[in-house]
């Protein structure tokens, strides 16, 4: 008897339920990815804006606009840098955070900031001191 080529229907099976285990944990991937890569941009333009009213003698802001999506960064000479939020975080904090960031170093305004993320946990943004560190770390969600 010739023997047919091709797959078994277990081979079939177990490929479908290895594809399908390997989809949600690639996306996980990717949005932890994204979010990593969205608070390193903003800790960048945070330091960014830190140097540039430091130069100028330019007070320099930072919001964050829940229903826009997005965080701005601007100087009062008018230059602006808007960072749109990624599709799995949503700003957690109830009020606009604006935090004021003095030629001298000072900050004025919120000193925190918190993003939910899809997967289940925080990101909690913490601005420190009065040279504006800014630090982030991942929180369980309570």
């Amino acid at each position: 008897m010739k023997r047919l080529r091709g797959f078994v229907m277990l081979e079939v099976v177990v490929l479908a339920g290895l594809t399908l285990a390997a989809v949600p944990l690639g996306q996980s991937v990717i949005r932890r990815n994204q979010e990593t890569k969205f608070l390193e941009t903003m800790r960048e333009q945070w330091e960014l804006l830190g140097m540039k009213a430091y130069a100028t003698h330019k007070i320099g802001t930072m919001s964050v606009n829940d229903e826009a999506r997005q965080v701005t960064f601007s100087l009062f000479n008018g230059s602006k840098r808007i960072l749109p939020f990624p599709p799995s975080l949503k700003y957690d904090d109830k009020i606009p955070t604006k935090t004021t960031r003095e030629p001298s170093g000072k900050l004025k305004g919120n000193r925190s900031v918190n993003f939910l993320s899809q997967d289940g946990y925080y990101w909690h943004i913490t601005l420190q001191f009065e040279w504006g560190r800014f630090l982030f770390q991942k929180v369980p969600k309570h």
